[in-house]
């Protein structure tokens, strides 16, 4: 699938910082909307580098995309390790596009499939549905609010602009 970008793409941000258009550049590859990334970001860490979480089963997730220890050992073939996925935010930002672009190929471009980002893929039990309803709602009012304060921002720009 995409396993290729992925390790092209990520090798080359392995030693950078976290960049001003991490999420254009992983929206872009992956042709997802970076607000949407951005918003993924802020509520699975509040945009922190080094956090850590546990999830509801097992495990726990890493960095601002809380990439889900379960996926460790289809990354650790690209090289990507915890640790890394923690001390380079752009790596663990392109990661969770990654992952997202896997939820919309199976289920479509849709708010179930940004719920299966957190709750994953499982039918079996009516509770799965429920938790991607959940945490797309949060997702889709963080998203809501960064589209607004960015076109807040624009017009204050534009205003800006035209009393010069």
């Amino acid at each position: 699938m995409k396993a290729i970008t992925l390790a092209i793409a990520l090798s080359l941000f392995a030693t950078e910082g976290v960049a001003s258009d991490c999420y254009s550049r992983a929206g872009r590859d992956y042709k997802i909307d970076p607000d949407l990334l951005q918003a993924i970001d802020f509520n699975e860490s509040s945009y922190r580098d080094n956090a850590i979480g546990t999830n509801q089963s097992i495990g726990y997730g890493v960095g601002r995309m809380q990439i889900d220890s379960q996926n460790f050992p289809h990354l650790s073939q690209f090289g990507i390790t915890p640790e890394k996925l923690i001390a380079d935010p752009c790596l663990n930002i392109y990661t969770g596009a990654y992952y997202l672009a896997i939820a919309f190929k199976r289920w479509g471009v849709n708010w179930r499939a940004v719920g299966a980002y957190n709750a994953g893929f499982s039918t079996k039990k009516p509770i799965h549905e429920e938790l991607r309803q959940v945490y797309a709602k949060k997702i889709y009012i963080t998203y809501r609010q960064i589209k607004a304060r960015k076109n807040q921002l624009s017009i204050q720009k534009d205003e800006s602009l035209a009393s010069n």
